[in-house]
């Protein structure tokens, strides 16, 4: 176990959770996602859809380090042990910084822009094979690691302020400035491109030098970050209140938005590119083909409203006979989440409310089944 996965065990005992371990913790994880699912275009509608999937599982990476320990190593890169990365030489494939340090000394380094690049292809592989589960997963994964890009003590060996006498601000900068903070960030929805309307821009052109020359504005940003701890230690009169991290956030606030704007494009851009490398517009999902094939419209079961909803909504049906009825809530996998109702009914109209409070914002579906009838309606949950 290196510094970097004691320091996570460390963080664990703390908070007694992996919700807040390194890069923005949740809530800055979950922003950049949002905000990058809400640029992408409207021709992405299954994706805009399930903006709030991506965002509630914008930090299933963390909590996977519990199990696995090299998902630590997955999450940063010290890049001051990397000469050729100041003067842009970096070698851009894994396995050609693996021939030239060792296997094991890049893994203890730490690979995060290389698995970046590497979920990207595998989100292309799992859209072009109409794999909607994987999709997800890969989706959500791809904008977390992107979001440790964007945070400046994931590029150094200096990543908790140990080497400058900043010690804990990995803590401070990333989990409570954000916590106190996050609301303040502002986005703005930019469309993504296709990379080949990108060539003309050397820093964006294609994914590696995207990917490579936002780690280079990250890591340019960790001076700056010692600069404001500093300051706003001593604004604080020596203390981490409330005005420590006003000042910390005065600093370091404009840059830090910056980072996670950028964070946000890039992660639209990529997840646009691999459905248009997949086929675009022109990709029919499983579930989609059989709805085309004659899948008839419930004749049962009407439309919840409101729909979008928040949290309240009703739901109705009809029964033209006795049914064993079940009426249910269940998410995009099939998942039940609620029963609202299990028993048999009578021939009528029945109503029932559904209070989606507990449930995070997303796209929902009801399930009514009826002896061997199932029908179902897509429900949007907005929050």
């Amino acid at each position: 176990m290196n510094c970097r996965t004691s320091l996570a065990a460390i963080f664990l005992l703390i908070i007694g959770s992996v919700d807040g371990l390194y890069a923005w913790g949740s809530e800055g994880h979950r922003i950049v996602n949002l905000n990058g699912a809400r640029s992408l275009p409207f021709a992405m509608v299954r994706f805009r859809d399930v903006e709030y999937y991506f965002a509630d599982h914008a930090s299933d990476v963390d909590r996977r380090k519990i199990r696995e320990e090299e998902e630590t190593y997955r999450q940063f890169i010290e890049l001051e042990r990397y000469p050729e990365f100041y003067n842009r030489t970096m070698p851009t494939l894994l396995l050609d910084l693996q021939k030239k340090y060792g296997e094991e000394s890049v893994r203890q380094n730490g690979y995060l822009p290389y698995l970046i690049l590497m979920i990207y292809d595998s989100l292309q592989r799992t859209i072009a094979a109409r794999d909607w589960k994987g999709t997800l997963i890969a989706a959500s994964d791809l904008g977390h690691y992107i979001g440790d890009v964007t945070m400046p003590l994931n590029t150094t060996m200096n990543y908790d302020g140990q080497l400058t006498k900043n010690n804990g601000i990995k803590w401070r900068y990333e989990i409570e400035m954000m916590n106190h903070y996050y609301n303040q960030v502002n986005f703005k929805r930019t469309e993504p491109k296709k990379f080949e309307a990108l060539r003309n821009d050397p820093l964006r052109a294609n994914p590696v030098a995207w990917v490579f020359s936002l780690l280079e504005k990250s890591h340019a940003r960790v001076p700056s970050i010692m600069r404001a701890d500093t300051a706003a230690y001593r604004s604080a009169k020596r203390n981490y209140n409330s005005t420590y991290y006003s000042v910390l956030w005065k600093e370091a606030g404009k840059f830090t938005n910056e980072l996670m704007q950028e964070g946000a494009d890039l992660y639209a851009t990529l997840v646009y590119n691999s459905w248009l490398n997949a086929g675009g517009a022109k990709l029919v999902w499983p579930d989609e083909a059989k709805k085309r094939t004659g899948t008839k419209e419930p004749e049962h079961l009407e439309q919840n409203y409101p729909n979008p909803f928040n949290p309240f909504t009703t739901i109705k049906y009809t029964l033209k006979e006795s049914f064993y009825v079940k009426l249910s809530v269940v998410n995009l996998f099939g998942q039940e989440l609620d029963v609202l109702h299990d028993g048999r009914q009578s021939e009528g109209r029945y109503e029932y409310l559904f209070n989606g409070e507990r449930l995070p914002g997303g796209v929902y579906f009801i399930r009514l089944q009826m002896n061997d009838i199932t029908e179902a309606r897509k429900m949007i949950l907005a929050k």
